[in-house]
């Protein structure tokens, strides 16, 4: 079937967009509005690795179960979470509220990411699957481009809570859309399996590989998000330019998607990987060093195109490695080891700030990233992903 032929390819870029618009918009004013309230860094940095604390533990069993149920009710699921946790931040307007308010927010993000993610791995034609993971991937950097525009500025010209309750009323205005999903044959259609250990799945190299790819980009990616805000407060600039910046960061994302199957054609998958998150590593190095909008702003580009070019390929990898009836329980699997980087760095880092500052925290990631490097570039068969899927197809 034609790709332009398929109304539900609208469906996914739409409310990918939307979702992530919302949920993107949030997340920077999330450690503006803590210092704001009073919070220290290393509370601040506690408050963002909550956004990732149920994930870390339910990220495989979700993926099981949008395995078994489909993707309908887990979207619809996601959107009132999402929604639910912004309009608590204009109703609750202390720590509490944030706390409480990113929990929500974080299992939202998983059950969405994970159901979307699994709707566009189920095609068996290699093309079409690849076709909705790069829609996919837009939507995402699209969502994330707009998202921040929008925080940014209603933060700016009325408060924090009326840009969470706005946010909030767009994600559930999205709830009807989650319906429309149909349910694809190849989707429905899956043999039943005997229960299986998830970690398991770790012995396909090539899954471990895009695990460990997608945890450096989303170190960069959430460090970003938790402490570039308060490094450019502390260099004076206001929350709508903020907004701009973070926004070219995932404008930049947008871009690399017309540019990526050109790269993936000319260089071989390792390279393109390795090569784009060294220059992340050095990216970071230069923030501390750069005071004003124009500078930020062609740094935060540079980043957001080079850091994008590894998600998507981290997706591509991790899909065909899969066998193909457990694809959300390893996607389930990679979040899980995301959602570990994701607590870990900002609570590392936000208690590191305490006595390097935050520029000491870009220094440290960069360094750390440009380490995270080396373990991308390695040759490995994957026979154990031919052995699993021999297992499952005897069950």
């Amino acid at each position: 079937m034609k790709k332009w032929k398929r109304p539900d390819q609208y469906l996914v870029f739409i409310c990918t967009s939307i979702f992530m618009s919302s949920i993107a918009g949030s997340r920077p004013l999330v450690p503006l509005y803590a210092n704001d309230l009073g919070a220290s860094h290393a509370e601040i940095g506690v408050i963002v690795a909550l956004f990732s604390f149920l994930p870390l533990f339910l990220s495989i069993k979700s993926g099981k179960i949008i395995d078994r149920i489909g993707i309908k009710i887990p979207i619809a699921v996601s959107i009132l979470f999402g929604s639910a946790s912004m309009i608590l931040l204009s109703v609750f307007t202390n720590i509490l509220g944030l706390y409480v308010s990113q929990v929500f927010s974080g299992l939202s993000q998983l059950i969405f990411v994970l159901a979307i993610q699994a709707y566009a791995g189920q095609f068996l034609k290699r093309k079409l699957r690849e076709h909705y993971i790069t829609l996919l991937s837009i939507g995402i950097a699209f969502g994330s481009f707009i998202g921040p525009l929008i925080g940014g500025f209603l933060s700016d010209i009325y408060s924090y809570t009326y840009a969470f309750l706005l946010l909030g009323a767009i994600l559930f205005l999205l709830l009807p859309a989650s319906f429309l999903f149909k349910k694809e044959k190849s989707f429905l259609d899956k043999p039943k399996m005997q229960t299986e250990n998830s970690f398991n799945l770790v012995r396909i190299s090539n899954l471990r590989k895009a695990i460990m790819v997608s945890s450096v980009i989303l170190l960069a990616r959430e460090t970003y998000t938790a402490f570039f805000p308060l490094l450019a407060a502390d260099k004076g600039i206001s929350n709508a330019a903020i907004g701009v910046i973070i926004a070219l960061n995932a404008g930049a994302g947008i871009l690399i998607h017309n540019i990526l199957p050109w790269l993936s054609h000319l260089f071989k998958r390792n390279l393109v990987m390795t090569v784009s998150i060294i220059i992340s590593g050095l990216i970071y190095l230069f923030h501390p060093l750069t005071d004003n909008v124009i500078g930020l702003s062609l740094l935060s580009f540079i980043l957001g195109f080079f850091t994008g070019i590894g998600q998507p390929l981290s997706i591509f990898m991790t899909i065909e490695s899969l066998p193909s009836i457990r694809m959300a329980e390893g996607l389930g699997l990679r979040l899980m080891f995301n959602k570990l980087t994701q607590i870990i760095g900002p609570l590392s880092l936000g208690a590191i700030s305490s006595s390097l500052g935050m520029s000491g925290v870009f220094y440290l990631c960069g360094a750390l990233i440009m380490v995270g490097s080396m373990s991308t570039h390695q040759k490995k068969t994957d026979r154990a992903a031919t052995s699993i899927n021999q297992s499952n197809s005897k069950q």
